[in-house]
């Protein structure tokens, strides 16, 4: 099925989001699609701090999904960002995948996902910091190909990595942790990735 989009969606990602300034002012936000009753006090937390960063001037990029932890960064970026002339939110940002939940309207689409891969290429180019909330297979495949690339990459490139709730991503940390110990790989997972259970942890990161 051919995906089709109503509105303009550039075909490329404009050069100005790529650029290390708008790159070191971006957070890309990813996380479940789906409001979970076990995730109500993750999306709280991602509404809460998605207000805090777009005050100081962080620029939030997202799934553009409705519901979840993707619908709380759209809605609290959107709600707090500066808007242009045009009434867009300037700090309200987007990686369209074609899913029919997705609202154009109130945020600035700046590329189109062709796969998983290809979405996570996407954030990569547009954001040095990634804050990852639970989610589902997607979020945990997203969170291991950014530590991945943490690892294999130059330390001068490295993206800063948040995990946001301990108990979620114990298994992963576990997993990391066993191939420090048994030489598999040569950082300790805390120099790849942090892990943090509050807004101000997020906060103290971040600004």
């Amino acid at each position: 099925m051919q995906i089709t989009f109503q509105g303009y969606v550039p075909k490329t990602i404009n050069e100005k989001y790529k650029s290390p300034e708008s790159r070191k002012e971006t957070v890309a936000v990813l996380g479940s699609s789906k409001s979970a009753e076990e995730i109500m006090d993750y999306m709280e937390m991602c509404a809460n701090s998605t207000r805090v960063l777009v005050l100081n001037g962080k620029n939030m990029v997202h799934g553009c999904g409705s519901d979840g932890i993707m619908g709380e960064v759209y809605r609290s970026a959107y709600n707090y960002s500066r808007k242009n002339a045009d009434g867009k939110p300037v700090q309200n940002l987007a990686i369209l995948a074609g899913w029919p939940d997705e609202d154009k309207k109130h945020c600035i689409p700046i590329a189109v996902a062709k796969s998983e891969a290809d979405r996570i290429e996407k954030f990569a180019q547009v954001a040095d910091t990634m804050l990852i909330f639970p989610g589902g297979a997607g979020t945990l495949q997203e969170a291991a190909t950014f530590i991945s690339n943490n690892y294999y990459g130059k330390p001068e490139n490295r993206k800063k990595i948040i995990l946001v709730g301990s108990d979620f991503f114990k298994g992963l940390v576990e997993q990391y942790n066993q191939l420090y110990k048994a030489g598999m790989i040569k950082n300790k997972p805390e120099e790849l990735f942090t892990v943090v259970d509050s807004e101000k942890e997020i906060q103290d990161i971040i600004l």
